[in-house]
């Protein structure tokens, strides 16, 4: 397929620190790329990296063959890359209307309108709340806020941290149901950070494991799908304790 967005020797510092070095990838069009690990493994700052969030030591970022390294979020955004950030980050007093607006305020009145419609028409559990307050969703409506939000920016590249972060397993599958609705709807392409191990090989088409700040591996997620390749990738890459159901 078509190649949409690769990572190339991406490096990044905090400080005398590095956080990630050495990182590459490719994401093609309409396709959808996992990044598991460990907390602390590195895969937000990854995230954060290519949405433009935090500086870039070293590497490159193409997007369609482009070099978009060294633009910030805000230009990000207008090309396309749309970042939905850990613990979701909805602003708690605006109404689910207003959130989705803030999602999509550079855009005109009408195009703005039709995303909105767009966006409900997915996440159906908040299209008949549109005028309460974020606060009083649920957590996993609060998520499905979040993705609808970024949504609202026409995105052609959705860069999601943790989804189920802090969610209850049966909210855990309705959001992930969500993003494959998503994926159908849309056909964006998506980077996904998760812990789970199981949720993200349903949902990616390959998946890269992070350990320490690097890549270890990359599988098609169709192989682990395979109870015994499941099995290998995590003794290789997570470790049994590391796995979440």
């Amino acid at each position: 397929m078509t190649e949409l967005l690769r990572v190339e020797g991406l490096e990044v510092r905090y400080g005398a620190a590095t956080a990630v070095r050495g990182i590459g990838l490719v994401v093609t069009q309409r396709g959808t790329v996992g990044l598991l690990g460990a907390n602390g493994a590195g895969k937000s700052t990854v995230l954060k990296a290519i949405a433009g969030l935090v500086p870039k030591y070293a590497g490159r970022v193409l997007l369609e063959g482009e070099d978009i390294t060294v633009r910030d979020a805000r230009a990000l955004v207008r090309a396309g890359i749309v970042y939905v950030p850990e613990g979701r980050e909805i602003v708690p007093n605006l109404s689910v209307d207003e959130n989705l607006t803030l999602g999509g305020f550079h855009l005109d009145g009408a195009t703005r309108r039709r995303r909105r419609d767009t966006v409900l028409g997915i996440f159906t559990e908040i299209a008949g709340r549109a005028a309460s307050p974020a606060w009083r969703l649920s957590g996993g409506e609060q998520q499905m806020l979040a993705i609808g939000r970024a949504l609202m920016a026409g995105p052609r590249l959705l860069l999601l941290d943790e989804p189920s972060l802090g969610l209850a397993p049966l909210l855990v599958r309705r959001v992930f149901e969500k993003l494959e609705a998503v994926r159908a709807e849309t056909g964006l392409a998506m980077i996904l950070v998760e812990q789970n191990f199981r949720l993200t090989v349903r949902v990616s088409d390959a998946v890269h494991f992070m350990r320490g700040g690097r890549m270890l591996g990359r599988r098609e997620a169709a192989e682990l799908r395979e109870p015994a390749a499941m099995e290998e990738a995590i003794a290789a890459y997570l470790g049994a304790g590391e796995v979440v159901a």
